[in-house]
């Protein structure tokens, strides 16, 4: 039989916050995370700016656009924003190489 809280109090909600421990979102939110409009038009060969958050296990920079997720090859700083050739767009995801740095 599971122990009861002495106090009455909703135990469910202590360190974990308000959603829960498996609640998804970012912390950060910047000007290149906003899902303002998923555009349809994008496709291989178009610029975009991303701002790399992290680095996946392959040395390849993440970031997101337009709420879409993005692997940038040759990005390996988090942290910096850069210009990206999107090479392939495949199951919501946008593959891109990196051209330039801001």
């Amino acid at each position: 039989m599971p122990r009861r809280n002495p106090k009455g109090n909703d135990s469910s909600r202590g360190w974990k916050g308000r959603l829960g421990r498996k609640a998804k979102g970012s912390l950060y939110v910047t000007r290149f995370d906003k899902p303002e409009e998923r555009s349809s038009s994008l496709k291989p060969g178009d610029l975009i700016e991303v701002l790399v958050q992290s680095v996946n296990r392959r040395g390849e920079g993440e970031g997101i656009y337009r709420g879409r997720p993005v692997v940038i090859v040759g990005a390996a700083d988090p942290g910096i924003t850069v210009t990206a050739r999107v090479r392939k767009i495949s199951g919501g995801k946008i593959i891109a190489e990196m051209v330039e740095v801001h």
